[in-house]
């Protein structure tokens, strides 16, 4: 192994035994929200649409909704495979602006919405039921509102998983030939209602995982001990959450559940004093609702390691800076402070790490990152080297036995190589 990689195996292993001395113990209650004002905005938004459209019905007119929708530096900069994996439809558009009805603005909407917003850069989405190729995607836009409307009166949920099984009857299978038309259909009508896709009440399944000394209380005293084999589930819904304890120095976020589930044999999280994370790829909006709650409400360090490769690296953004798809609520998902601690292109070939070439799907995400405007000099800099070959984590961390805890990780953290 080559000079940079031998440095790295010159690390010092402290002992079990000394594992959380000194680590401060952290605890945070986090108040109930009491979300009885938002359903009934949402309920009467709803209604109010139903009613606009019954309206264009009985004037004989063909049904036909429009709203703006605005698109940020990400979106504008980014390709169609964007949020590949993520839970949402990369192809979805992303709200933001006044709810329009063949260009009348709803009276209830514009009663709600007193500031003024700059329409310039928005556009316009328009789905006629007379024009034949958005007939199916307006009845799937009426069949979800419908269903969301039953799960705010009633105040509960579904997963999108169980919905899209539930569409699957002979009536209307041919609205759905996959799960990501109910994504996709769901993410247009938060557009429409002005409201993020999650208060709709229809979930995406989570998937993201914990690990480490803590233990999360939920709001009907169901206790999640997150040191059990494998790691626990991140919890489906964010604000279920009531307190959260945790004794650790900082977060490492894994992207790949792999690799997570190594550094757990590794028994990473106690050597490391650190709580572990995986979104299992793109992350979900849980996953990443829950690292920006361990940034900003733990005030816990945040470290992502990620393939050396473009979507490694996109995956590593949106966890910084957002995704496109949901731009705008990323103020309330971003977590700016994250640190991007590997696997850095630059240290691939000191460490002796086998790569290989980028394929056209690479070079196309890699072309997208490049063009976003938050990508700084170091970062820059990595996807200038990226090109000349990319390398998944565990070509570093099957060097050795623990040498991806013992050796990258601690190197890289005591060192502060992060960018």
């Amino acid at each position: 192994m080559r000079q940079a990689n031998k440095k790295f195996c010159g690390q010092a292993i402290a002992s079990d035994a000394n594992q959380y001395l000194g680590v401060r113990e952290k605890l945070i209650e986090i108040p109930i929200v009491d979300n009885r004002e938002l359903r009934n905005d949402l309920i009467a938004r709803i209604e109010a649409v139903t009613l606009k459209i019954i309206k264009q019905i009985s004037s004989e007119q063909a049904p036909c909704i429009s709203y703006f929708s605005g698109r940020n530096d990400i979106s504008k900069l980014s390709t169609h495979k964007e949020n590949l994996g993520c839970s949402v439809d990369p192809d979805s558009q992303v709200r933001e602006g006044t709810i329009f009805f063949n260009d009348a603005l709803i009276d209830f909407v514009e009663e709600q919405n007193t500031d003024n917003r700059d329409t310039q850069n928005l556009e316009k989405t328009t789905v006629d039921f007379a024009v034949k190729s958005s007939r199916k995607k307006f009845v799937l836009m009426m069949v979800i509102m419908a269903e969301v409307h039953h799960l705010l009166l009633t105040n509960t949920t579904k997963t999108r998983r169980a919905f899209y099984y539930d569409l699957k009857k002979e009536t209307t299978k041919y609205l759905v030939p996959i799960q990501q038309y109910v994504d996709r259909a769901l993410n247009d009508i938060a557009n429409l209602l002005e409201c993020a896709p999650w208060d709709l009440r229809l979930l995406a399944t989570a998937k993201g995982l914990m690990a480490g000394n803590m233990t999360i209380t939920l709001v009907d005293n169901q206790v999640i001990d997150c040191t059990i084999p494998g790691g626990a589930q991140i919890p489906q819904i964010i604000s279920n959450i009531i307190s959260i304890r945790v004794k650790a120095e900082f977060v490492l976020v894994i992207e790949k559940d792999a690799v997570f589930q190594k550094l757990l044999e590794e028994n990473c999280s106690r050597f490391l004093k650190c709580i572990l994370v995986t979104g299992k790829g793109y992350p979900d909006v849980a996953t990443r609702m829950f690292v920006k709650i361990l940034s900003e409400k733990m005030e816990l360090p945040i470290y992502i390691v990620v393939d050396a490769d473009p979507f490694g690296i996109d995956i590593m953004l949106i966890y910084r800076f957002g995704s496109s798809t949901l731009c705008k609520e990323n103020e309330s998902l971003a977590c700016p402070n994250a640190r991007w601690l590997g696997i850095h292109p630059s240290e691939l070939i000191p460490i002796g790490a086998k790569t290989i070439p980028l394929t056209e799907a690479d070079l196309i995400k890699l072309r997208s990152i490049e063009a976003r405007s938050y990508v700084n000099e170091a970062i820059s800099k990595q996807l200038s080297i990226l090109r000349k070959g990319k390398a998944e984590m565990e070509a570093v961390s099957s060097f050795s036995k623990n040498f991806f805890t013992e050796t990258y990780l601690s190197y890289k953290i005591d060192g502060q190589d992060y960018i």
